[in-house]
């Protein structure tokens, strides 16, 4: 049993090193043979590039917030929308918000949270820019998990007395001029504004455009203390108030969701089938909102290199049903010559999986790139790649290079040597 395999073993370097001839000397064609195999893996590898980058993006910003986060806003919740009820508008106040801090304990802290809307603009000297302003209450940065590079985030004095004061995000403080100028004072919307602190860089948000007339993002923004610049707010923007609630570790996720919800039913007069008023989401959803955003991805990815694999696959043995015909004669010779019908299989096998493996390569390598590429572009993110979906750019195209080379390669050692002699 041993014998066979040694010889085996010794014709390997040598049938490797013809394959590798037969396709470097077709090597156009063999590119193009492969194009199918190229543009699946390549396809797969950018997809699982960017949707890994967008977890781990996503996973750092909802891990950077540390205990556990709940967004409470007014309207009906996503499962009475999508059971088609209908609902009177009730707006959330602070009233509510204490009452139901008083019912749960657990809620650590509580900020208001209500974004501006509108042609808003900021003015220092010269520079005038488009601004989106977001008001907030004295714990919002700490919430929200945003560091100052310096300065002093707001206080409950800044709320109470509604003073013009500002916290700006990075890029908007460099834009201005001001990124080292606490104290300093500017225009926002034609009022004077006193710039309080400046937060750390934080980097963009994924697909958000980072234009002046079009940007958000905790960098893009002018932080105000929930109560200053009331003048800037429309009666609708009152009514659509949303908080930010920290919840102690003590409860899990299922628990605190729970123990909220039922308390706000309460504090809210809601009873029995009565449907929810409120839409009150955790940052652990925003995990399995990805985690099902991936899986689809992934799905749609797994369908669509599987059609470019087949066709692929198709083109290899087309295209190895071709060299069986051109190399007839030396096929003759080598069988002329005692080679045997198996050694005659394993040539053409093994020329047929490095041909798919090659054009894995090549998709490895293409998908790798633009892959990066885009993750820098649109998630300001360092591209990743599990270990699997490398391994998967040579499984896969060895193992359609294995189906698709066997019709060709059992055809070439089936070949009956005299007529194969005689092929011209």
């Amino acid at each position: 049993m041993s014998a066979p395999a040694r010889g085996w073993a010794s014709r390997a370097p040598e049938q490797l090193r013809a394959a590798l001839q037969s396709i470097w000397s077709h090597r156009m064609r063999s590119v193009l043979t492969t194009l199918g195999i190229i543009i699946g893996v390549a396809s797969v590898i950018t997809v699982v590039n960017l949707t890994k980058s967008l977890e781990a993006r996503i996973m750092a910003d909802v891990n950077q917030e540390g205990s556990l986060t709940f967004f409470l806003s007014p309207g009906m919740s996503n499962k009475a929308w999508r059971a088609g009820k209908k609902i009177k508008r009730q707006p959330l106040d602070s009233e509510t918000i204490r009452d139901l801090q008083e019912m749960v304990p657990q809620v650590k802290l509580a900020s208001p949270d209500m974004y501006i809307w509108g042609r808003n603009t900021a003015k220092a000297g010269d520079v005038t820019r488009r601004v989106m302003i977001h008001a907030i209450g004295e714990q919002g940065l700490d919430l929200a998990n945003l560091k100052l590079a310096m300065g002093r985030p707001f206080t409950a004095t800044d709320r109470s007395t509604r003073a013009p004061v500002v916290v700006l995000g990075a890029r908007i403080a460099e834009e201005l001029g001001v990124e080292q100028a606490v104290g300093r004072t500017f225009t926002l919307n034609g009022q004077t504004a006193e710039v309080v602190g400046i937060l750390k860089k934080q980097g963009d948000m994924p697909f958000v455009p980072q234009d002046d007339e079009a940007s958000w993002g905790p960098d893009n923004e002018v932080y105000v203390p929930f109560g200053s610049f009331k003048e800037f707010m429309q009666p609708w923007m009152l009514e659509n108030i949303s908080y930010r609630l920290q919840i102690e570790p003590s409860l899990s996720p299922n628990e605190a969701e729970e123990v909220l919800r039922s308390s706000l039913r309460r504090v809210r007069g809601l009873h029995g089938d009565d449907p929810d008023n409120f839409n009150l989401e955790t940052n652990q959803k925003q995990v399995e909102m990805i985690e099902k955003l991936t899986g689809s991805l992934m799905l749609a990815a797994g369908g669509m290199v599987s059609i470019s694999l087949l066709v692929g696959g198709i083109g290899v043995m087309n295209i190895m049903l071709v060299s069986v015909t051109e190399r007839t004669r030396e096929i003759g010779i080598r069988k002329a010559l005692g080679a045997r019908r198996r050694i005659i299989l394993t040539q053409f096998l093994i020329e047929a999986m490095l041909l798919c493996l090659v054009g894995g390569l090549i998709g490895l390598g293409l998908g790798l790139s633009l892959g990066g590429v885009l993750s820098q572009l649109l998630l300001k993110q360092v591209s990743s790649v599990p270990l699997w979906a490398v391994a998967s750019a040579f499984f896969v195209p060895a193992v359609v290079g294995l189906g698709f080379g066997l019709y060709p390669a059992a055809k070439a050692s089936k070949l009956d040597p005299i007529e194969a002699l005689r092929y011209e």
